[in-house]
């Protein structure tokens, strides 16, 4: 019976003491509340709710885990409510991480897979012993006719079976080795490549509050957003219909379930300390032998969490605009580890006059060219495009706008021409008298409309630049540029259908006779 007390103590205190170390390592339960999204990163707020330190104990100690892809160095911790600890000290160390259930299933696919993939090796490596097996027979010496009919008729019967085994394998293998490719970059979209993470020890002092909380956050690489643009041009309309999506990636492992996410147009710098202040020498000039060298650019300015509107939820994106970035804020969202999603920003239709812009001097070629003004500044950082023409896509590339003004273009077409005729030009013929020299271009411009709609065309060309005041320019036009400035003449014409339009032009120039010229690209 005193035994079996003993035994009961026993259980008794080691019971106590598992209790009392689980309660004050506090490992953290919180989850994601806030993402604010960066090209390249991501900025993560997590709250969780302060217990209290077991008794007799003067401090209290919560342990957070944090992703392998967290900067440890970005880790910033508060406490809030009416009785709140204070925060005495915080140690990071990196641990084995802890895969959940999703990448632990893919893991263990992928151990199968590449199980698989041996097998089948040793399979096909068995299979080519068998086959140089029966091809050394053919050297086996037989004594009659049908000893050698039969003998050959046994190889080749094997050879084929094990040749068609062998085929069989080696599509197998492909389909297994393309099923592992598949699965290490699942593994690796969703949980990256780095098999540690990181967890945090906080050490609190003082008694918290039943609404005492600890609120943390963090920088975290592995994640990101790109912008991706459709902009379809309705010419007849003089609008462009202009939407806005981003492209939402992130590989914690884990899934932001219902987090508020932001979007921001500008990577953050974070730095904690200033820079030296250099030495200011003056003393004289050494030469020097130079070399090219490429000079990084600056980051901008860190943005905070607290820049955007902390209580917008609703599932509209909302803007927020500061002096060189914004932040939009979309709301509550689930983005799920792995693959990428994408969520609207915003549509609009944009104002714009069209106008098909033609420089002739260089291509026949005109181009849609949509000039935009918006009534307010935008923000829209660089991204991909998708040029759309009355609905039919003409391509993709890279867009950007900040401002309110710009010149889109939306490709080239094959029913308005420009095309220019040099009529006269005084190939290094150059006429004497007074001492002087002279020469003359003249080219006949033709812009042409095949379509079967009206169009506006603008057409440039070049105003050749003296650099030396002996040598005198004039010009002779027909008709008269509708504009000009220092680099270029330019004309607006009005095409109907199959109409075509002409202008001419003229250069005379006049320089000292001994002088040397170059007359450009242009000649």
């Amino acid at each position: 019976m005193i035994v079996n007390k003993r035994k009961c103590s026993l259980v008794l205190a080691l019971a106590m003491i598992f209790i009392s170390w689980s309660v004050m390592p506090g490992v953290s339960g919180a989850v994601v509340k806030e993402v604010t999204l960066f090209p390249n990163s991501a900025s993560i707020e997590e709250s969780m709710k302060i217990g209290a330190p077991p008794a007799g104990a003067g401090n209290n100690q919560v342990i957070i885990s944090l992703p392998p892809q967290t900067d440890p160095e970005s880790l910033a911790v508060s406490v809030s409510g009416a009785n709140r600890p204070r925060i005495e000290d915080i140690q990071i160390k990196q641990v084995l991480r802890v895969d959940e259930n999703r990448i632990s299933q893919l893991r263990s696919q992928l151990k199968k897979a590449r199980n698989e993939k041996k097998e089948m090796h040793a399979r096909s490596q068995a299979l080519d012993i068998q086959l140089q097996f029966w091809q050394a027979q053919t050297k086996a010496k037989t004594k009659t006719i049908a000893e050698a009919d039969a003998l050959a008729s046994t190889i080749g019967r094997n050879s084929r079976k094990i040749l068609t085994e062998k085929n069989s394998i080696e599509t197998d293998l492909e389909r297994i080795e393309k099923q592992i490719k598949e699965l290490q970059d699942n593994i690796t979209q969703t949980a990256g490549k780095n098999e540690k993470a990181w967890e945090a020890a906080i050490t609190l002092s003082g008694i918290a509050g039943q609404d005492a909380m600890l609120h943390y956050s963090y920088m975290l690489r592995g994640c990101g957003w790109l912008p991706l643009y459709r902009m379809e041009a309705l010419p007849s309309s003089n609008t462009i219909l202009f939407s806005w999506d981003a492209e939402i990636w992130q590989s914690t492992g884990n899934d932001w379930n219902l987090a508020l996410i932001r979007i921001a147009t500008l990577q953050p710098l974070r730095t904690l300390s200033p820079q030296d202040l250099p030495e200011w020498v003056i003393k004289p000039r050494t030469a020097e032998v130079y070399k090219s060298s490429r000079r990084e650019k600056s980051a901008p300015a860190r943005l905070s969490l607290s820049d955007a509107d902390n209580t917008a939820e609703e599932s509209a994106p909302v803007e927020t605009t500061h002096t060189n970035y914004s932040v939009w804020t979309l709301g509550k969202k689930t983005i799920t580890a792995g693959p990428r999603q994408r969520l609207k920003i915003k549509e609009e239709s944009w104002p714009a006059q069209f106008v098909f812009l033609a420089r002739p001097s260089l291509s026949p070629q005109a181009f849609l060219q949509a000039g935009v003004k918006l009534a307010g500044p935008v923000d829209v950082p660089p991204g991909q495009a998708t040029f759309v023409i009355d609905g039919a896509v003409i391509g993709k590339r890279t867009f950007a706008l900040a401002g309110t003004e710009a010149d889109i273009y939306f490709g080239s077409t094959p029913f308005v021409t420009v095309t220019s005729l040099t009529m006269t030009d005084q190939t290094g013929a150059a006429k004497f008298f007074q001492n002087k020299q002279t020469r003359q271009w003249q080219w006949l411009i033709e812009a042409r409309n095949a379509g079967r709609t009206p169009v506006r065309v603008r057409i440039e060309e070049p105003i050749p630049q003296p650099r030396d005041e002996r040598i005198k320019l004039s010009f002779k036009h027909q008709p008269d540029p509708s504009e000009k400035d220092s680099t270029k003449f330019v004309w607006f014409l009005d095409l109907s259908p199959s109409q075509k339009k002409r202008i001419g032009t003229s250069v005379d120039m006049e320089a000292p006779r001994d002088m040397r010229i170059d007359f450009g690209w242009r000649r």
